[in-house]
């Protein structure tokens, strides 16, 4: 299910809003439904995905919740120029966030310009306010008399903040996106309601980024180690039909074997091999939902991504995605 709606307002100041309600069972199509974000997501536990996303925006200001039900890799970048501020408010299991650890409402950001590194956890829900960089620092020097510029320089990805904060963080973000949505819905929506609604969002999220403890620097570490990650996975695209071996990208990295485990312990919680794998089955599941018209043989798909054992394949697939490769193939020609 996909609802979108724009409300325009007819008077001389003429606003957009947009808001958008999906609820989505591939991975694939979750990265492709949050609006004016450029993402790409690999699913890393096995099962059926079931997603949602809800998104309202408007000039250069939006806010969304997002839940998942399967740990995913996302790396993701948010519209140009823009902060990210949010909560999580559902993690069960471990979750990374630029190489943070996640603990359930705590502080997350990203920098403007920033590309997003994200591993969820096994179910996940997050609360984020997108905001363009010269609104939020005009309010920040206009309202608040603060400058925004070295605060954000000191903010961590992840934060601990204080629970009044936090409280309101998480009203303004998720009662707030759902109170919008559904004046969208009703058509009871009106500018003075958005204005109100998104000069809160601001001052709160200011507020949040001003109280956050200070913890020192950025994770250097984890940067080398989304590096190394993010090197097997264009690795692995560049020689889909001949797999890359670990052999041959410990020296084309010129890292140990021990070293490249580690760092995709320290980022996925998986083997390279697992994820190499899986690199490979979204590529094939992309083609069977995307390009069945043109596929007459589901075998001759796989052996051009590198699976050549056809019932190990299957097996594979079946376990990442909770269905055979057949039953997707069929589903797309509907």
């Amino acid at each position: 299910m996909n609802q979108e709606k724009i409300w325009v307002d007819d008077d001389l100041a003429k606003i957009e809003i947009k808001a958008v309600r999906s609820k989505l069972t591939d991975v694939l199509e979750q990265a492709a439904a949050l609006p004016m974000w450029s993402q790409d997501y690999t699913q890393l536990d096995k099962g059926q995905f079931s997603g949602t996303v809800t998104s309202v925006a408007c000039q250069g200001v939006q806010i969304f919740r997002e839940a998942m039900n399967r740990s995913v890799d996302e790396l993701a970048s948010p519209p140009p120029g823009s902060y990210v501020i949010g909560l999580p408010t559902i993690v069960e299991g471990e979750a990374l966030w630029c190489g943070s650890k996640l603990d359930k409402n705590s502080l997350i950001t990203l920098d403007k310009n920033d590309e997003l590194l994200f591993r969820t956890s096994h179910s996940s829900e997050i609360n984020v306010a997108v905001i363009a960089e010269q609104r939020l620092e005009e309010y920040a020097e206009r309202v608040e008399k603060v400058d925004l510029r070295p605060i954000m320089d000191r903010t961590n990805p992840v934060e601990a903040l204080p629970p009044a904060i936090q409280s309101r963080l998480l009203a303004i973000l998720y009662i707030g996106t759902e109170h919008m949505a559904k004046n969208l819905d009703d058509g009871t929506s009106h500018p003075n309601s958005w204005r109100h609604f998104e000069d809160t969002v601001f001052s709160v999220c200011v507020q949040a980024l001003s109280a956050v403890s200070n913890n020192n620097g950025r994770r250097h570490e984890y940067r080398v180690h989304r590096y190394i990650v993010k090197s097997v996975r264009e690795l692995t695209l560049a020689q889909h039909c001949d797999p890359i071996t670990i052999g041959e990208i410990c020296t084309t990295l010129n890292i140990s074997r021990r070293t490249l485990n580690h760092a995709f312990q320290q980022v996925l919680g998986i083997t390279p091999v697992a994820y190499m794998r899986n690199i490979r089955l979204h590529k094939i599941r992309a083609e069977l939902q995307y390009k069945s018209e043109q596929i007459s043989n589901i075998a001759c798909v796989a052996s051009h991504w590198g699976f050549w054992h056809m019932s190990l394949f299957a097996r594979y697939y079946r376990e990442l995605f909770g269905e055979c490769p057949s039953e997707t193939l069929e589903r797309s020609r509907l």
